[in-house]
């Protein structure tokens, strides 16, 4: 099928491009999960919808697979995982007893908290070699970033 040319053709290039080379650098030598992975034994995805649940409350299924982007029949055997480690429970609704809410554990947020540790020891690391000025600007643009595509996925119909 042939793309269709748009006003934005030569940006939309260049996002891919740049994208293309920055996620083996977010991956490897900025958020080092392998370290995460193998010294917490926790994959991503279950620190991902621990600190989704940590930092905005109790959430339904459904708001939890909108959010993070992933499709509902991947995110129950998820939250099954995490249930049987003891991070989330999953309750039902006092107001709608039709609606089930997962919910952080104590034992997952001291969890999530133990990751969060680890991750800024290990930004810590690399960040003594940045200026304060490229420090404040990376922080900008990873707002930037969490900001406009957050909301884009949010708001997509498609997951």
């Amino acid at each position: 099928m042939p793309r269709k040319h748009t006003a934005n053709e030569g940006l939309i290039e260049n996002v891919a491009h740049n994208l293309f080379l920055a996620l083996p650098i977010f991956r490897k030598r900025l958020l080092h999960m392998d370290v995460i992975q193998r010294e917490f034994n926790v994959p991503l995805s279950h620190v991902q919808v621990m600190a989704m649940l940590n930092d905005n409350g109790p959430m339904n299924v459904s708001e939890i697979s909108r959010r993070l982007g992933i499709a509902k029949p991947n995110i129950t055997p998820l939250i099954d995982r995490l249930i049987a480690d003891q991070f989330v429970e999953r309750k039902r609704d006092e107001h709608d007893r039709r609606m089930v809410i997962v919910s952080i554990c104590p034992l997952g947020v001291e969890r999530l908290m133990e990751i969060r540790g680890k991750m800024h020891e290990l930004v810590a690391e690399w960040a003594v070699m940045l200026s304060a000025a490229d420090l404040r600007e990376l922080n900008e643009s990873l707002r930037t970033i969490s900001r406009v595509l957050g909301s884009t996925l949010q708001n997509s119909k498609d997951v």
